[in-house]
């Protein structure tokens, strides 16, 4: 079961209109320093409330991530913190992010 939940998340961050391609920011002082490599993840919708933009992220945990990374998204140049973590999940890294510029 766990090797097809990965096989799923595999193709749905090909072929999925979510798909997003994501860089680990390395130094949390200076987001201008973006050396991770560039990562395919999955972004789904969560809660949009007026003061704040929460999501869900899907990721390998081969990219190591973990709650309290910063994340820039390609697609829309924002940057995304990693606030919470799914310990469910054991096929792969899913996690509550939220938008940073607020």
């Amino acid at each position: 079961m766990i090797k097809d939940k990965r096989k799923s998340l595999n193709k749905a961050t090909l072929y999925s209109y979510q798909a997003a391609r994501v860089k680990k920011v390395q130094d949390k002082n200076d987001l201008s320093v973006i050396d991770g490599e560039l990562c395919r993840a999955l972004i789904n919708p969560d809660k949009n409330k007026f003061d704040y933009d929460n999501k869900i992220l899907s990721i390998g945990f081969e990219y190591g991530f973990e709650v309290g990374d910063i994340f820039s998204w390609d697609r829309t140049n924002s940057y995304w913190l990693i606030t919470l973590q799914d310990l469910d999940e054991i096929a792969y890294f899913r996690g509550e992010i939220r938008r940073c510029d607020y």
